[in-house]
């Protein structure tokens, strides 16, 4: 049984709503920033719809994930996990927690990504309980905070509350625009701070100081190089060769101050087969070499003692069971992103997984976002197939 398009679009817009802009992300337009109000939201829902166990996980900040188990038919445990953090909302022309419903699409920001998939799975839980029918499997609904800044934080307190529950998930479907097509792969990271250490003076004598900015020069000569090798490189997968990229810089705090700091974060994403701690290392280690100054290196966001500092690839065969049956269902092809998820929180945790949604990335975090209708009717039948209810 799949809702009708105006049950799935309603449940979509009501989401839509709720602001859960990263707090990363905020703004003047952003309302309360954070995910709170939409986990709130979604565990009343939940408890509404009759789940048998809901839970609000604090995580950071009074962020809460929410964990809402649905039980099946088997013990055979399923997972469904949508991030409830959006992007920014300070460039979009439009009032961005409208929810309007127009031109056979839901508009505002999180319709696309990733509230989609959590309308689309209430709506189906909405339906089924009307109808007397459970899903096959037990079902786990998971809304994780900050997905899209913050290190996937909300991924990584789902997994340890479940690990502490020694709970066993057979399949994963994480929630991303994916034009329908199951993702099976996509490269991990690691982000590092690089900070050169200088000495302050006046900038008519510049001599009696250090200057850190002239000093991070080099470095980045250096990591420019490091790019080039990678790229250079065979790759071993479909996922291609590691990257590395200089993504922001600050130092200085006056126009007649040598500058005393400067820093750069780079951003290196990882190809199947690489250590991300491993890399961490070797750059720290690299830019040091190429530094006339001391140079400190931390990983981005921190990490607690003995966290690995980045992610690996999230990396199966195709041919995974999980895959090839959303792709069927979804008559797509299985795919590669070029993009992170929470995937990358996942390593190990079930036996099989897949990133899976409605709508195209290209469309994500602009200054408009919509989801089709058409749609959210797709992706409630693929899911139907997936959790066969009766």
């Amino acid at each position: 049984m799949v809702p009708a398009g105006e049950q799935l679009a309603d449940w979509v817009a009501r989401f839509v709503r709720i602001p859960s802009v990263n707090p990363l992300h905020a703004g003047a337009r952003s309302g309360t920033p954070g995910e709170r109000a939409l986990a709130e939201e979604v565990a009343d829902c939940t408890t509404g719809l009759g789940a048998d166990e809901v839970v609000l996980d604090d995580v950071v900040d009074r962020r809460p994930n929410v964990y809402a188990r649905f039980a099946g038919h088997t013990d055979a445990l399923v997972v469904l996990d949508v991030h409830t953090d959006t992007v920014t909302v300070e460039h979009m022309v439009e009032d961005p927690f409208d929810g309007r419903v127009e031109h056979a699409r839901v508009w505002g920001r999180g319709a696309l990504d990733t509230k989609a998939s959590l309308g689309v799975i209430c709506a189906l839980v909405e339906s089924w309980r009307a109808a007397g029918l459970r899903p096959t499997p037990t079902l786990l609904v998971v809304g994780s905070i900050a997905e899209e800044a913050g290190g996937l934080l909300g991924a990584r307190a789902f997994r340890r509350w479940a690990d502490g529950l020694g709970l066993h998930v057979r399949q994963l479907v994480v929630a991303e625009p994916t034009e329908l097509a199951p993702v099976y792969g996509h490269k991990g990271g690691v982000a590092l701070r690089l900070t050169v250490l200088g000495r302050s003076a006046h900038s008519a004598t510049p001599h009696l100081g250090e200057n850190a900015i002239e000093a991070m020069a080099p470095v980045i000569t250096a990591l420019q190089a490091e790019h080039r090798r990678l790229l250079a490189g065979v790759p071993t997968t479909e996922l291609g060769t590691g990257t590395l990229t200089v993504t922001r810089i600050d130092g200085g705090t006056g126009g007649n101050v040598v500058p005393d700091r400067c820093s750069i974060l780079v951003g290196r994403r990882i190809a199947p087969g690489e250590d991300p701690d491993a890399e961490f290392e070797r750059i720290a280690a690299l830019a040091a070499a190429a530094c006339p100054l001391p140079l400190e290196a931390v990983a981005v966001p921190a990490v607690d003692p003995g966290v690995r500092r980045g992610s690996p690839a999230f990396h199966q065969p195709a041919t995974t069971p999980l895959v090839r049956d959303l792709a069927a269902w979804a008559g797509t092809e299985p795919a590669i992103a070029p993009f992170g998820t929470n995937a990358l929180r996942y390593d190990g945790f079930a036996d099989e997984k897949a990133v899976f949604g409605p709508g195209r990335i290209v469309d994500a975090h602009r200054e408009r976002e919509s989801v089709a209708i058409d749609e959210l009717c797709a992706t409630a039948r693929v899911l139907t197939r997936w959790l066969a209810p009766h």
